[in-house]
């Protein structure tokens, strides 16, 4: 994310959070605006989608023809790029024909996440699964019907049954999303001991491998600066090769610009034996960190996507911060990773990873194993690098088919899901209890 100038070099642990409560309610009061408007502005909704789709299929085009995008189905691409131009453009000549392929898409879309709820319960084991099976059937009946809905109208004379139900269920979602933010904020203002107490009582010295581990496992961290951005958070990565180096690095953006060329985006990574001084080390310092273990690390393969992402421009909205930490640490072998469209703000993606967060005020260091490969002496000094032009990097899979909007909105639509399965089986536990 865009960066800003240091406000305060010495703030207290406990203020990390607390000193941006402001953004929450701001946050929470714009999502309760938006909920309680979009049953009157559906139109101007259809118009920002046909922008949205517009713009995302000019820049797979000029990806593909600019050389951008390392492809060898450029026809399919392109194909792809024009497509997403005509729906954009049909949401502006022909509204009621969008609205009848949106409740198409995403009754299928709710049919298919019904039937990934009700498998995931199948497999686990958890006491209060039943819950999921009976939300998994209750969103396959609520599929069903809006699909049942939607292909028995025409085009001319779109029956709004299902289309209502879809605005009532995105509102309703964004209207206890933008309470639940709203109440977060006033929490963080008065009463923010909730929040950093967990983090004031880490462990010391956290980030060591478990000992029930394979001893293939090495660890992946994601640093946080939460002032960044204006309160919306930034983000770093760091990664360990084998032989027990760190692989570290961000894209910094001090100019703060919203595009920028590779030459002025703030790239830097360097091979360490102390990713936390390295980050340290910054004109900016970042707060907190969290560690992920990987049983099977691909370290190779994170390597030659920082090489990609070195050369890629920064675009506040397509490759930031929290989307270049992403695609590297994916690349490592980090499952729990979620996409980024999902955690909206670096500072939500952050909360949302598994595991503590452990304050670097705290908890500055983490222990290095370091692991003889060769018969030459280790070297023990940071490695600041710069990537000559002839070093080939590797596109991360997952960006090659370009076509990011779908997947941004598919990706959305199973948060959405995702939360009211959280929010349904734990009132469901709590009924249970009383």
């Amino acid at each position: 994310m865009q960066e800003e100038a240091p406000t305060t070099q010495n703030t207290p642990p406990a203020a990390y959070h607390t000193r941006l409560w402001w953004m929450e309610i701001v946050r929470g009061a714009l999502t309760i605006i938006f909920a309680l408007l979009v049953p009157f502005t559906i139109q101007f909704l259809l118009s920002v989608l046909g922008v949205y789709l517009i713009i995302d299929g000019t820049l797979d085009i000029l990806q593909v023809a600019t050389g951008r995008r390392e492809t060898q189905r450029k026809f399919i691409n392109y194909l792809v790029g024009v497509v997403s131009i005509v729906l954009g453009l049909i949401s502006f000549m022909v509204p009621r024909a969008t609205l009848f392929l949106i409740a198409v898409l995403i009754s299928l879309r709710i049919l298919l996440s019904a039937v990934r709820v009700i498998l995931d319960a199948r497999r686990s084991r958890q006491k209060y699964e039943g819950l999921s099976w009976l939300y998994g059937i209750l969103l396959l009946l609520f599929g069903l019907a809006l699909l049942s809905n939607a292909l028995g109208a025409d085009l001319i004379h779109i029956e709004p049954t299902s289309l209502i139900l879809l605005v009532l269920f995105m509102c309703s979602y964004a209207l206890i999303d933008g309470i639940y933010l709203l109440v977060r904020g006033l929490l963080l203002l008065f009463a923010p001991s909730l929040f950093t107490a967990a983090k004031l009582a880490a462990p010391q010295s956290p980030a060591d491998i478990p000992a029930h581990l394979p001893a293939t496992t090495r660890r992946a961290l994601v640093f946080v600066r939460h002032p960044g951005a204006s309160g919306l958070g930034h983000i770093s990565w760091a990664f360990e090769w084998k032989n027990g180096w760190f692989n570290a690095g961000s894209v910094e953006n001090e100019k703060r610009k919203s595009f920028a060329n590779p030459q002025e985006m703030g790239f830097w990574t360097a091979h360490t034996l102390d990713p936390i001084a390295a980050m340290q080390k910054q004109v900016l310092t970042y707060d907190e960190y969290k560690v992920l273990y990987v049983t099977e690390p691909r370290p190779k393969d994170a390597w030659k996507t920082v090489i990609w992402e070195s050369r890629q421009p920064y675009l506040v909205v397509r490759h930031n911060c929290n989307d270049v930490a992403y695609d590297i640490l994916r690349a490592y072998g980090a499952s729990e990773l979620p996409d980024p469209v999902e955690g909206l703000v670096p500072n939500d993606w952050y909360d949302s990873l598994p595991g503590p967060s452990y304050v670097i005020k705290e908890n500055p260091t983490v222990p290095v194993h370091l692991h003889q490969m060769s018969k030459h002496d280790l070297a023990t000094t940071e490695i600041l690098l710069t990537i000559p032009e002839h070093i080939q990097g590797a596109t991360p899979p997952w960006r090659v088919k370009g076509w990011r909007a779908w997947q941004e909105l598919n990706d959305t639509l199973d948060k959405m899901v995702k939360d009211v399965r959280q929010l349904f089986v734990s009132v469901g536990r709590r009924m249970k209890r009383q």
